[in-house]
């Protein structure tokens, strides 16, 4: 059924931009508790920002797919 199929492209591509703004939140939330330690090891924040991205991202998109499995 079309209609159906849209409905499960419009839901994917939702929980794709969840994944995106949540990430962007976290890494945020993330840098301020670790901004401290990069100025005590003498790391700038935006190299700290760029290693706790990719794990950060990782993790969101892990729950989510968590999530959506144990709904189905």
């Amino acid at each position: 059924d079309k209609r159906a199929d849209l409905q499960l492209r419009l839901q994917r591509t939702v929980e794709g931009l969840s994944v995106v703004a949540i990430s962007y939140y976290a890494v945020s939330l993330a840098g301020y508790l670790l901004y401290p330690a990069a100025e005590v090891l003498g790391a700038s924040k935006g190299l700290l920002t760029a290693l706790i991205t990719l794990p950060v991202v990782a993790a969101v998109w892990l729950m989510v797919r968590r999530l959506r499995k144990h709904l189905d």
